[in-house]
């Protein structure tokens, strides 16, 4: 019996495949030995995923870093983090200067700086894929007298830069694409989409060459899931295609009627307002076996609430992941012609 181990989709699926040789029983015990391992390295590397990920947003959300409000000591030592991640990773340096991308603040005459860092395509192009995820939040409240008075920025979005550097690890280890990969961690995304604004601006690669943007605002830290949705779904013609490479790969399209009052609320909006596609995926409140339960209890984003605490469920993290970078892969093979119809409906008022 001859046996083929890979995987798909959100779970590791093995294939036996069985060529019956009686006189040669020792290759069943083989093969067994051969799929128990390959099983074995699968979850442990997927341990380690999860393992580096709440390191990432632990550190991230920590009180060290007093709220990585703009202009401050925590939201350099954030951008340092992020840097280290990126440099360690493999991703490299875009600019002259490093992996920041420095710009002034012009109401507040602050110094903000992204983080971005890059997997060039195999051959030259000016096409692209671009990762964003904004690791700022809100800082330290003014006021006084409550006893927690850092806003943390846990789950917006601590989690979702965690996110993004796991994704680019894994686009390094699976190698050069056919385009060009950009992972930019936005800075100063609650003062009005300031740094993907400037990053539209100034991009690494051709902003028309763009193909698609996967923004990252918040993660799953409510385990298993099987559904999910994105915004925006409005001015857009390629949600059928993020929800048909989903579905193939397990995953249930719900979304609520509520996304449609989020289309300015991304870094995505500063890229769809000049017709660039992009999209921010969230999952739902369906386990796997398919039974709806509700989202549990988490403090309010925007608050000294927004940190870790014990009911976070990081299980379905790998699974997000995948889902991501599938979707991705998807746009990265075949994109076909996607467009953004109403880029006037991302305007702010």
């Amino acid at each position: 019996m001859s046996c083929k181990p890979f995987a798909i989709g959100k779970r590791l699926i093995v294939i036996l495949v069985f060529s019956f040789n009686l006189a040669s029983p020792m290759y069943s015990s083989r093969c067994n030995l051969l799929l128990s391992l390959t099983i074995l390295t699968a979850i442990t590397v997927r341990a380690q995923v999860t393992e580096r990920f709440i390191s990432h947003a632990t550190y991230l959300s920590s009180d060290k870093l007093e709220g990585r409000g703009p202009g401050t000591s925590g939201s350099i030592l954030a951008a340092e983090y992020i840097q280290s991640k990126f440099r360690e990773i493999g991703l490299e340096i875009p600019f002259e200067s490093g992996y920041f991308q420095e710009f002034l603040q012009s109401e507040s005459g602050v110094t903000e700086r992204n983080v971005v860092g890059i997997l060039r395509a195999l051959s030259s192009t000016e096409k692209s894929v671009v990762f964003t995820a904004h690791f700022d939040a809100y800082g330290i409240a003014e006021e006084g007298g409550a006893e927690d008075i850092i806003y943390n920025g846990a789950r917006d979005n601590a989690i979702g830069v965690a996110a993004l550097i796991e994704l680019a690890r894994m686009y390094v280890n699976s190698g050069r694409q056919n385009q060009n990969l950009v992972f930019v961690a936005t800075a100063a995304e609650e003062d009005g989409l300031v740094g993907s604004r400037y990053y539209t601006q100034h991009p690494v690669f051709a902003l028309e060459e763009i193909t698609i943007v996967a923004n990252i605002d918040g993660f799953n830290v409510s385990g298993p899931r099987d559904d999910f949705f994105v915004m925006p779904r409005q001015g857009v013609d390629f949600v059928d295609d993020i929800v048909a490479e989903a579905g193939r790969r397990g995953w249930t399209y719900s979304p609520p009627d509520w996304i449609d009052t989020m289309n300015t609320n991304f870094d995505t909006a500063a890229f769809l307002l000049l017709g660039v596609p992009a999209f921010t995926l969230w999952t739902g409140n369906s386990i796997p076996e398919g039974v709806h339960i509700t989202e549990p209890e988490f403090g309010s984003i925007h608050s000294p609430e927004d940190e870790i605490n014990d009911t976070w469920d990081w299980s379905g993290v790998e699974a997000q992941l995948d889902l991501y970078k599938s979707i991705t892969d998807y746009f990265l093979t075949d994109p076909g012609i996607i467009s953004v119809q109403d880029p006037e409906l991302f305007r702010k008022e």
